[in-house]
């Protein structure tokens, strides 16, 4: 079947994210119907990347620990990023999988269950298949780049040839001795597959969750320009009459820049004469059963925008942080190694900046776009042709536009605004601090 088929079937949203998650070990393998030993699999599996990684960021501390106070700042920064690295990536694995489970199954199960497929019966539809194709498209890209950048750690040892590990931290034994080497190589590489897993699942999610309300704001945007077709659909209203309407409507039609991710379709007359509908000749018992529907799709989004905004308004909070002392110490890390002109060193690092960049951005980004979507459903509803009946849906109208001019932003710890400025915010004052830090270096 087609993305764009106006008869989409409804399906789970979430199946690649949750895929993701489950590599991480921050969803359960296991499920309500699973044996014992699925279920003890998933636990050891769990209690198993939970400790790599607690190990790995165990080690980096010792190293920072030994190290401190030697004079070789490169190095203490750079064992610096990795502690901070796989601390979040721990944090990350208890919060979705022991801090806060039942309210992200909350948040998934409630998406799937009621999200609406296509806009109600009008001269146009939308479906919600744009946003599920981008959402796809989004994080399949976005977990791709986390594994490319993080596993390509894994390359510089076999480049160099030198018996080194991916992860220069210290360790109470000889690492090189044979067997011991691999088997040190292998818990490595799975802290960095789990790294990876670990950051594309936290802010994975939040793009997809973003991408896919937005899509419901697209087909609630659709309804509530339509209301008034859907009103006269319901009171079996005829040929002239349809045509009547839809000529004063087309006017608002021309506007192309109405959706985020869907693309507008036109439904014939004739498919709309022989859309089944319950009869009302009553046309305010009509236009009420049309606009109530536009109000249950409106408060099931917001809804679901307070659970994402409880869920993630703490972690991002901490994120914000994070990322500005990763974006400052990475690029420190980045001048230095161009200065001792280690070319694989220079790629790996700015593939740890550019992710740290794209992780941000898709933060920020999606969050401006729940937010500017927030503010035109009065718009949309006002693109129906109000006019022709505004002493029936007046006080409907007024109701819905007086509810609805409250803005939804998402933010970090509820202190931050999530948008576009606060990206910018946050670079300017990573490089504010890399310039302190890179005046600290001249000093010695």
């Amino acid at each position: 079947m087609q993305y764009d088929d106006k008869t989409i079937k409804r399906r789970d949203l979430f199946v690649f994210i949750r895929i993701t998650f489950r590599v991480a070990a921050m969803f359960p393998l296991a499920d309500n119907q699973s044996s014992d030993l699925v279920r003890s699999f998933d636990l050891i599996y769990e209690a198993f990347n939970l400790m790599v990684s607690i190990h790995i960021a165990g080690l980096y501390i010792c190293t920072i620990y030994i190290n401190y106070g030697k004079g070789d700042l490169d190095f203490f920064v750079s064992c610096l990023i990795q502690t901070i690295i796989y601390m979040w990536t721990i944090a990350m694995k208890l919060y979705f999988r022991r801090i806060r489970p039942n309210l992200l199954n909350e948040i998934l199960q409630f998406i799937n269950e009621k999200y609406e497929l296509c806009s109600a019966p009008g001269f146009t539809y939308v479906t919600m298949s744009g946003a599920l194709k981008q959402s796809n498209l989004w994080i399949k890209s976005y977990v791709y780049c986390c594994y490319v950048g993080t596993i390509f750690w894994l390359i510089l040892p076999i480049a160099y040839r030198d018996n080194s590990l991916p992860l220069a931290c210290w360790y109470p034994f000889d690492y090189t001795q044979p067997i011991v080497y691999e088997l040190v190589f292998l818990l490595q590489a799975v802290g960095q597959i789990q790294v990876a897993a670990a950051f594309a699942s936290s802010s994975g999610a939040h793009m997809v969750l973003a991408i896919l309300i937005s899509g419901q704001f697209d087909v609630l945007f659709c309804s509530l320009k339509n209301v008034l077709a859907t009103t006269y659909i319901q009171m079996g209203a005829n040929r002239a009459e349809l045509n009547k309407l839809l000529e004063v409507q087309s006017i608002t039609n021309a506007d192309t820049d109405q959706y985020s991710y869907s693309v507008e379709k036109h439904t014939p007359i004739e498919e709309l004469l022989a859309t089944p509908s319950k009869i009302c000749p009553n046309f305010r018992i009509a236009f009420k059963m049309s606009f109530k529907r536009c109000l249950q799709h409106h408060r099931y989004i917001i809804t679901a925008l307070q659970k994402m905004e409880n869920f993630y308004n703490p972690i991002w909070f901490v994120k914000i942080g994070e990322v500005t002392f990763l974006m400052c110490l990475v690029a420190f890390v980045s001048t230095k190694s161009s200065q001792d002109n280690s070319v694989m060193r220079m790629v790996s690092l700015g593939q740890y900046l550019l992710l740290v960049l794209y992780e941000l951005f898709i933060i920020c980004y999606f969050a401006e776009v729940i937010y500017q979507n927030s503010q035109q459903c009065g718009a949309a509803l006002w693109r129906s042709p109000w006019h022709l009946h505004i002493s029936e849906v007046r006080s409907d109208y007024l109701f819905f536009l007086l509810n609805s001019q409250r803005k939804f932003q998402l933010t970090a710890g509820k202190i931050y605004n999530l948008n576009v400025d606060r990206f910018r915010g946050t670079i300017t004052t990573a490089f504010s601090f890399l310039t302190l830090l890179q005046k600290l270096d001249a000093r010695g």
